[in-house]
């Protein structure tokens, strides 16, 4: 395995990890989650079933990006997302800020499978 190969292992495992992790506390702890969401969607009657939805969404990456399958694709899928999470959490800029950094990271395995596409 050379170092390439090394590196999208680990920011695959990374960024699968991030979308895993959040899906299942969304899925554990709703109430808690629902207060990150734009508050447009947090006054809506469906905002639990649109967490919960997102929240599938975010397995569904997670997968994708572990099953090491167009990868290019799933990164920029996964950047795009982190870049709608930060656009629609700036009042929360204190902690969506970690999420600028990780869609850079999203960012840089879409590079390293450029080719690939």
């Amino acid at each position: 395995m050379n170092n390439e190969n090394r590196a999208s292992l680990l920011l695959r495992v990374g960024l699968a990890a991030v979308f895993l992790y959040i899906a299942y506390a969304s899925f554990k702890e709703p109430d808690i989650w629902i207060a990150f969401m734009p508050e447009f969607i947090q006054q809506l009657p469906q905002s639990r079933i649109l967490l919960y939805g997102f929240s599938a969404y975010e397995i569904f990456l997670g997968i994708w990006l572990l099953s090491n399958k167009k990868i290019f694709y799933a990164a920029l899928l996964t950047a795009l997302t982190l870049f709608g999470i930060v656009i629609s959490t700036l009042q929360y800029l204190d902690i969506a800020f970690r999420d600028l950094a990780i869609m850079f990271a999203a960012l840089a395995l879409a590079v390293l499978h450029w080719k690939e596409s």
